[in-house]
């Protein structure tokens, strides 16, 4: 049974958009409640939780969610990784606050490499900080889960005033083919994999990864991966066996 919460509506925060992730959101005593929009995506972020924590990456880089109930509903809950003198700011807000233009307009016209030089570029000229590790860690763990949702707006920094540094890795919710309509579960891993597709630089999860992969300080622990996997339900089309599934394709 997952741990359950009720919530006032005062603490909603939000319960529409046009961007796939979006999902109802609460704001409540510094944590961040999470609906369920497809179904899966509150077991999802735990599960990406489990992969890093099993792969001993470091926790400050990345948001740890668990699965719990809310108002009823199947979601997840979250610490809140900003400090009260501390902001989030988008890639795309970033950009949009200098050049007035959306990122993915702007790189959606260049080769693939010079998109991401161009962001790097961008980022370390304006803030003084370069994103490299970031992007690469980011890119490494979506070419295992899968993650549909990573364009910039799910890709940014924080400011305190006076400095920036990298958010740590959020929202992996829409990954292993939560909200995929062309899942399907009778067919094989690969031909699966065939049907999701990468944001923010290129559709490939596999380019994305393998061009700053040398960068990456993630290294994924599929050993450790699996055999956790192995204390779970796999024979049901669930975030499991469908993980299992890829560390084995």
């Amino acid at each position: 049974m997952l741990p359950e919460i009720s919530i006032d509506s005062r603490y909603l925060i939000t319960d529409s958009g046009t961007s796939d992730g979006t999902q109802i959101k609460y704001y409540f005593e510094n944590k961040w409640y999470k609906i369920d929009r497809y179904g899966g995506e509150g077991l999802c972020e735990e599960l990406v939780s489990r992969i890093l924590e099993l792969s001993g990456f470091n926790p400050d880089e990345y948001v740890s969610y668990e699965s719990i109930r809310i108002n009823g509903e199947d979601g997840c809950v979250s610490n809140d990784f900003l400090a009260p003198n501390e902001s989030f700011i988008t890639l795309y807000r970033l950009h949009a606050n200098i050049f007035g233009t959306d990122p993915a307009a702007v790189t959606s016209k260049m080769d693939y490499d010079d998109a991401i030089e161009y962001i790097l570029d961008f980022v370390k000229k304006n803030t003084k900080l370069d994103i490299t590790t970031y992007l690469a860690n980011t890119f490494v763990l979506d070419s295992l889960i899968l993650n549909e949702d990573r364009h910039f707006n799910n890709l940014g920094l924080i400011y305190d005033g006076e400095k920036y540094r990298t958010a740590p890795i959020f929202d992996n919710g829409k990954s292993l083919f939560i909200g995929n309509k062309k899942f399907d579960p009778h067919k094989n891993i690969s031909e699966n994999k065939n049907n999701a597709f990468a944001k923010a630089f290129s559709g490939s999860f596999e380019l994305n990864r393998s061009y700053l992969e040398s960068r990456s300080s993630l290294k994924l622990n599929i050993p450790a991966i699996k055999k956790y996997l192995r204390t779970k339900d796999l024979r049901s089309d669930n975030v499991y066996s469908r993980l299992n599934k890829l560390c084995n394709g």
